[in-house]
């Protein structure tokens, strides 16, 4: 196996959201997704001050996708129209398969919005298919310690395995698309190695640190896109540094986007959005 080569590197745009800053290296200036990946945002770190709003994310609708949030520091209380609820502090993830339909909140729980505290998550949207955009929504809450971790053999780069498969070992998040999902945390001077399927598109995103990927730099706030060919990604680290490996088939469907609604046409966000005003989604 040989080299995977990167096709292009690109730096987040900054952003503000409320009275926190927010990275969004997915879409960008350059590309609109890495099919079947659709978006990335990157909030913090941040301190809030005690009697804070807390996060802008009070109950909205989703259908047609999934989102995965990954904790690392502060805690994010879930809640959704389907009865699923969870409190997931740092090392965790909160996995919620929207399909047909579904209505949700983030938000800290009340103990941080009172004392205050730091906060930083990392929220990714991932394309269902269009044979599974109307599946039964579900939802995956898990601590850190619910997570499989992969240590390299120089004992220096962790990886959490959310999905998928790194080293033999198996994620504990079911993903309905065989996506493979990695958190890594790595010190100065780690190296390993990941795989992945020719076929699928793979995407690397810095948190913080410096990296080489293949050979290549890479810092904080930078997403790679890789090509098509070959297998191989190796890594080594020349910082602390933190970054999501992620890779899954793309879709080759047509990708239709409004807010919160991610289909194939204009017909279905309008469904959606008629279903979603009737009711049918569910109500918070």
């Amino acid at each position: 196996m040989t080299e995977r080569k990167i096709k292009r590197i690109v730096s987040a745009d900054r952003q503000r959201m409320g009275e926190h800053q927010m990275y969004q290296p997915l879409p960008n200036h350059d590309f609109d997704n890495i099919d079947p990946f659709l978006l990335i945002h990157h909030h913090g770190p941040h301190t809030f001050q005690a009697y804070n709003q807390g996060l802008p994310f009070g109950p909205h609708p989703h259908r047609g996708f999934e989102t995965l949030t990954f904790i690392y520091s502060g805690e994010v209380e879930h809640a959704d129209s389907q009865g699923f609820r969870s409190v997931i502090k740092p090392g965790g993830i909160q996995w919620m398969t929207a399909g047909r339909g579904i209505v949700h909140s983030e938000n800290m729980p009340e103990h941080m919005r009172e004392n205050g505290g730091e906060l930083e998550i990392i929220q990714l949207w991932m394309n269902l298919p269009k044979r599974l955009k109307m599946t039964p929504p579900n939802y995956q809450g898990l601590q850190k310690k619910d997570i499989p971790v992969v240590l390299s053999k120089d004992s220096l780069i962790e990886t959490q395995v959310i999905s998928g498969e790194h080293s033999e070992v198996k994620g504990s998040a079911k993903s309905l698309t065989n996506l493979t999902i990695l958190n890594v945390k790595a010190q100065k001077g780690g190296q390993e190695t990941y795989t992945s399927k020719e076929s699928e598109s793979v995407m690397l995103y810095v948190l913080n640190g410096e990296v080489k990927v293949n050979g290549k730099l890479m810092i904080a706030h930078q997403i790679a896109e890789f090509t098509d060919k070959d297998s191989l990604i190796n890594i080594e680290s020349l910082t602390a540094s933190r970054f999501i490996l992620c890779a899954g088939e793309p879709l080759n469907e047509p990708v239709a986007a409004q807010g919160p609604f991610v289909m194939n046409s204009t017909t279905e966000i309008l469904q959606a959005m008629r279903d979603y005003q009737m009711g049918k989604m569910g109500v918070m």
